[in-house]
C-alpha cells in the first residue's frame, strides 16, 4: 500500500504491464524505443496532421452516442479528457483532472482533489459537478447509457465543493480506478450545461488540447490547438484534420501518397506490406481484448446448447487468423491477454465431426442471420463462417449492413450472430461482468446462468488481486463452455505513420493517440 501527501492510496488491482512493443520497419526495438528516441528530438511546432479513419463517429454524448469504437474513441483523446491517466508501463494511474484520490478503510468511498483552474473550450470553468453531472447521469437507468453496466459498482458520485468529488461504491471495486482513466464513452468528462443543452453529440466541448471545430458527417472532423489548455507549449500541433476513408487499401494508398499522415487498419494484408515499406512506420502493441463474435441465446435455434457448442466446433480460428489477419494477430482461448495466463479456458477447438454430430443430435434444420459490417473485412468474415458452417449442416443467412446498424440491431436483439469487440482494457472485470451478467444491459448474447452470475459477482466484489484473476479465467472458462461467445484474434493493435509524423506511440488499447505529435518537413 503506497501513501502519498497523507493520501492512503491503493494500487490498481492490474497483473503484468500491457506488454508494448514498437516496430519501425523493417526493424524492431524494444518497448518504447521508438518514443524514447523521439524525446529526445526537437518538436517542431505547427502544421496540420491528417488522420484517416475507417468509419464515422456516431457520436460524442454518452447516452445519445452510444458506443465509440476504435475510430470514435481516436478523435475523442483529443477533445476530452477522463479525471485520470494511465502508465501502462508501471500500471499505475496518473494524475489529469484529478491531482490526487484517497479511499476510506473499507474502499467504498473514494474522494478525488480536482485540478483547479481547467478551462473547457467553450470558456467554463470545470469542476466537480461536472464530474457529478456525467457519471450520474450515466448511472441513470432511465438514461439507458451503454456505458451504465461497465459501471454499476458505483452507486453515487457526490459534488463535495467545486474541487472536490466522491465516488460511492456499492462494494469494494479494484476496477474503479482504470475505469476513470477510460477515454471511451463513460471516461471523459463534458460540460454539464452543454450536455443539458443536447448539443454534446454533435459539438463536443471538452478539456483537452484540441477543440472541435467542424464535422462533415461521411467525411472530416476538424479540430485545433486549444489555447487555454494548461500545457498548451507541450502541443505542438495547429490542427488535426479526421478523414473518414473506409476502404483500408484507399487508406494505406493515401498514406504512401502523403495525403494523410496517419492510419489504424487490422487488415492482414495491409499489415504485412506496410511492414516491407521504407517510408511507412509500423507500430503495433500486445494487449488484452479479442474480436468475437456474439451468439443471441435468446431465440432459436442459439437458444439450444447443443447448436451453440456445433458452431463453436465448425468455426476454424486458425484459419480466420490466418486468412483475415494473415497472422498479425494471435490465436486466443480467452480476452486476458498478457493480464494473466488462463491456460486453454476450456475453449471448444475446431472439431468439424463434432460439430455435425450436435447438429445431428439437434434434429432440426438449422438457419441462422450473421449480419456482418459492410466492409471488406465483414464480408470475408461472413462468407468464411458461412463456408465453415455448412459442413456441420448449419446454413448461415448473410446480411451485411454498416457499422451503426450493426450496433442497434446487437443492442435490440434483432441478430443471431454478429461480430464485435472486446476492447483491451487495464483492467477486464468489468467488461467481462457486463457481457455475461445476466441483469446486465450489456449481455448481449441473453445467457444467464446462477452458476455464472454468483461467479461473476464474487470477482467483481473480491479484494483480493489474484483470486479477482483467477474468477476471471473462471468466467472465460464458462463463456467457452456455453458457446455464447467465440474468439477469431485477440489483441494486437496496429497503426502506421508517414516518416514525418513524431511522437506518435504504440497504438494502447487499439487506439492511436495523436495529442503531442508533431511534423518535421
Amino acid at each position: 500500500m503506497l501513501k502519498r501527501k497523507g493520501l492512503r492510496r491503493v494500487r490498481p488491482a492490474l497483473a503484468a504491464a500491457t506488454a508494448l512493443a514498437l516496430v519501425i520497419s523493417p526493424a524492431v526495438t524494444g518497448t518504447g524505443g521508438f518514443a524514447m528516441a523521439e524525446s529526445h528530438m526537437a518538436a517542431k511546432k505547427g502544421g496540420n496532421l491528417v488522420v484517416a479513419l475507417e468509419t464515422d463517429v456516431r457520436g460524442f454524448d454518452t447516452v445519445e452516442g452510444g458506443v465509440l469504437g476504435q475510430t470514435g474513441e481516436i478523435v475523442m483523446r483529443v477533445i476530452q479528457e477522463p479525471l485520470l491517466g494511465f502508465d501502462p508501463e508501471t500500471n499505475e494511474s496518473t494524475p489529469l483532472l484529478a491531482t490526487e484520490w484517497s479511499a476510506n478503510e473499507d474502499q467504498t468511498v473514494w474522494t478525488f482533489k480536482l485540478r483547479e483552474g481547467v478551462k473547457f473550450h467553450d470558456g467554463s470553468d470545470f469542476d466537480a459537478g461536472d464530474v457529478a453531472a456525467h457519471y450520474n447521469r450515466i448511472l441513470d437507468p432511465e438514461a439507458k447509457s451503454a456505458s451504465r453496466s461497465f459501471l454499476t459498482a458505483i452507486t453515487e458520485v457526490k459534488a463535495v465543493d467545486p474541487h472536490t468529488v466522491e465516488f460511492h461504491l456499492a462494494h469494494p471495486w479494484q476496477a474503479l480506478l482504470p475505469y476513470l482513466a477510460t477515454t471511451s464513452m463513460s471516461g471523459p468528462i463534458p460540460p454539464s450545461e452543454h450536455v443539458a443543452a443536447g448539443n454534446q453529440n454533435r459539438n463536443p466541448v471538452g478539456t483537452g488540447p484540441f477543440k472541435f471545430t467542424e464535422w462533415t458527417s461521411g467525411d472530416r472532423i476538424l479540430v485545433e490547438k486549444f489555447d487555454g489548455y494548461r500545457d498548451a507549449d507541450q502541443i505542438n500541433l495547429d490542427k488535426i484534420t479526421f478523414r473518414i476513408l473506409p476502404d483500408t487499401q484507399t487508406r494505406y494508398a493515401s498514406l504512401k501518397s502523403g495525403e494523410v499522415d496517419v492510419i489504424w487498419t487490422d487488415r492482414g494484408n495491409t499489415i504485412v506490406e506496410a511492414q516491407k515499406e521504407k517510408n511507412v512506420i509500423s507500430m503495433y502493441s500486445d494487449g488484452a481484448g479479442a474480436s468475437t463474435m456474439l451468439l443471441n441465446t435468446r431465440t432459436p435455434p442459439l437458444d439450444d446448447p447443443r447448436v451453440r457448442a456445433a458452431v463453436a466446433h465448425a468455426m476454424n480460428q486458425d484459419a480466420l487468423t490466418k486468412i483475415i489477419w494473415q497472422d498479425t494477430r494471435p490465436v486466443v482461448t480467452h480476452s486476458l491477454g498478457t493480464l494473466k495466463d488462463c491456460g486453454d479456458a476450456g475453449y471448444r477447438h475446431y472439431d468439424p465431426k463434432a460439430a455435425k454430430a450436435l447438429i445431428d443430435d439437434y434434429g432440426q434444420p438449422v438457419k441462422i442471420v450473421m449480419i456482418h459490417t459492410a466492409t471488406p473485412r465483414g464480408r470475408e468474415l461472413g462468407e468464411l463462417m458461412q463456408q465453415m458452417m455448412k459442413p456441420a449442416g448449419i446454413e448461415l443467412d448473410l446480411q451485411p449492413v454498416d457499422q451503426s446498424t450493426l450496433v442497434k440491431r446487437v443492442f435490440t436483439q434483432d441478430f443471431g450472430i454478429s461480430g464485435w469487440r472486446i476492447a483491451d482494457g487495464a483492467d477486464m472485470g468489468p467488461q467481462l461482468f457486463a457481457n455475461v451478467f445476466s441483469k446486465s444491459s450489456y449481455n448481449l448474447t441473453g445467457y444467464s446462468s446462477p452458476e455464472l452470475d454468483a461467479v461473476a459477482m464474487e470477482m467483481r466484489t473480491t479484494p483480493d488481486r489474484e483470486r479477482r484473476l483467477d474468477l476471471q479465467c473462471k468466467i472465460s472458462e464458462m463463456i467457452n463452455q456455453d458457446g455464447s461467445m467465440l474468439y477469431w484474434g485477440g489483441g494486437r493493435y496496429w497503426a502506421f505513420t508517414s516518416l514525418r509524423v513524431k511522437g506518435v506511440p504504440a497504438p494502447y488499447r487499439g487506439v492511436v493517440d495523436v495529442s503531442r505529435a508533431w511534423i518535421d518537413e
